[in-house]
């Protein structure tokens, strides 16, 4: 909690324009421990700033673990949980383990957690209570009873819950069975029916028990759903008998429930199939069923910041169309969904920002393309990418320009990197000569970042003929002089922060230097 005010004021700074200060409180609100509650990481993913956020742990010097650690909570909440499990697969420490645990149910990485589980950790004390459920019914559904069990007799919190969950769903008859030995045992079949086959498969289901005719009906939804020449024999015999027997649902994999014509209003509301949907999606699970049904029940729901952020991978991924008329109305007329565009991924990513450019130019009015663009701005200010930026988004940043320091810090930037360096003279020079100090000096910080030192070196340069005595100009020039290796340049400089700013350059480091400097000249 001691960390909280540091990620608070970050923010507000953040919010406020003021850069610098924002990093100063981020760095000092991050705990640099491995595992730890990050109040400062949380605070921005409550506003989706990823961007920002991967930025700082681009420019933060922190050790490798933690930031991969850093790195993979800003991943977990973008709903890249690929990438975010990338980021600490590598890193053995134990405190690490409940992050690890999390990112493979969010994957459904059912044998990952089974070997960590044969390797002594305890995989459901990690867990809430839901996802200790839904991953013990995961486990029993497919077949894995033996391993749910030992998972069982290896917990203590909730291990009475979970045994009689066990119990339960083990001795179900739908579940007892794979397919195959089902087929064998009870349907009298050594290979799968055609569809000119249902009408006397149908006579001999009807001749079973209930609990079987129920499991013979799963079993064939979840056979033959992906079929399409099943299709109307399935609508007409298993689906009709699912619509009646709500309760067994849960055994239907998701992707049958939206292919066949199950009854809409048995599903749940809009959202929560949205919930369900996004979850499958974002496992890994992007079959074409899922994907239209997401397309059909965007514009019924109402969104949530969750929806928002699934719709956003969606798009980075290509399989969002933009061009549905029903989600376009949905754009519309839906108070919310525009900030869907609130991301700066969306336009950095040279594969998709176009695209995104241009629904946004012709699909919104002027005042709401200022609400999306306005806060990317914020974002992109520190943002460590050297996408260049696509046509509108452009103009807007060229007439805020005036009104807006950061969206000429941008423009300059973004100007610079499509290689028309005689504009960007010509922008700096729109400048009163404070700012034309300040942009030489935020541009020569992204040069130095990207490794080109020349370049920075330039702009630094360019800022010293502005104001020779500055902080952060001599922290620049020590900066670039360092990584080039130019001992006599970087003991002068240092020696003017010395004498103008003694606080800000510690003695050690001007007294290494000045030594590696005489130990030059003499050899």
């Amino acid at each position: 909690m001691m960390k909280y005010p540091y990620a608070a004021a970050s923010h507000a700074a953040l919010k406020a324009g003021m850069y610098e200060r924002a990093r100063e409180l981020f760095k000092k609100g991050l705990t640099h421990r491995l595992g730890a509650d990050e109040p400062v990481i949380r605070i921005y993913l409550r506003f989706s700033q990823h961007a920002y956020l991967h930025s700082q742990l681009d420019l933060l010097d922190l050790k490798e673990e933690y930031r991969s650690y850093l790195r993979s909570l800003v991943y977990r909440h973008e709903k890249n949980y690929q990438a975010a499990w990338e980021m600490i697969e590598w890193i053995p420490d134990e405190a690490l383990i409940p992050l690890k645990v999390g990112l493979l149910c969010d994957m459904r990485k059912k044998d990952e957690l089974i070997e960590l589980s044969d390797e002594g950790v305890d995989i459901l004390a990690h867990l809430k209570i839901e996802r200790k459920e839904a991953l013990i019914r995961h486990m029993i559904r497919n077949h894995d009873t033996e391993r749910a069990e030992q998972m069982i007799s290896r917990t203590e919190p909730d291990k009475e819950r979970l045994r009689t969950l066990f119990e339960t769903e083990s001795s179900h008859p739908v579940i007892r069975y794979d397919w195959e030995t089902f087929r064998n045992a009870h349907l009298g079949m050594k290979s799968d029916p055609q569809p000119e086959d249902f009408s006397s498969l149908m006579s001999t289901i009807e001749s079973l028990e209930a609990t079987l005719q129920d499991a013979a009906h799963v079993h064939l939804i979840n056979r033959f759903h992906d079929e399409s020449q099943y299709h109307r024999m399935l609508n007409r015999t298993s689906v009709a008998h699912m619509n009646n027997k709500a309760d067994l649902l849960q055994y239907i994999s998701i992707e049958a429930l939206y292919t066949l014509n199950f009854n809409a209003s048995l599903l749940g509301t809009p959202s929560s199939q949205l919930d369900l949907l996004f979850e499958y999606y974002h496992s890994g699970n992007r079959g074409q069923a899922v994907i239209r049904a997401i397309h059909q029940l965007l514009p019924e729901a109402k969104l949530t910041d969750s929806h928002i952020r699934s719709m956003r991978k969606m798009i980075l991924y290509g399989t969002l169309d933009l061009y549905n008329e029903r989600l376009i109305q949905m754009f519309r007329e839906d108070k919310k969904a525009y900030t869907v565009f609130q991301y700066p991924a969306l336009f950095l990513n040279t594969r998709i920002n176009r695209a995104v450019d241009n629904f946004v130019y012709f699909h919104f009015s002027s005042k709401v393309r200022e609400k999306i663009f306005r806060p990317l701005v914020n974002e992109l200010v520190e943002s460590t990418e050297k996408t260049t930026l696509p046509r509108y988004f452009v103009h807007y940043l060229e007439r805020t320009r005036h009104r807006n320091f950061s969206s000429m810090c941008i423009l300059v930037r973004h100007t610079y990197r499509s290689g028309d360096k005689a504009q960007v003279e010509k922008y700096i020079r729109e400048l009163i000569p404070d700012n034309q100090f300040k942009i030489r000096l935020y541009l020569a910080k992204f040069l130095y970042g990207f490794g080109e030192l020349e370049e920075a070196l330039e702009e630094v340069k360019a800022a010293e003929k502005l104001t020779d005595q500055h902080s952060e100009l001599y922290m620049s020039f020590i900066k670039i002089y360092r990584r080039l290796g130019d001992s006599e340049n970087l003991l002068k400089y240092m020696g003017k922060m010395r004498e103008h700013y003694p606080k800000a350059l510690p003695d050690r480091e001007y007294e290494k230097a000045k030594a590696a400097y005489e130990r030059l000249n003499r050899n």
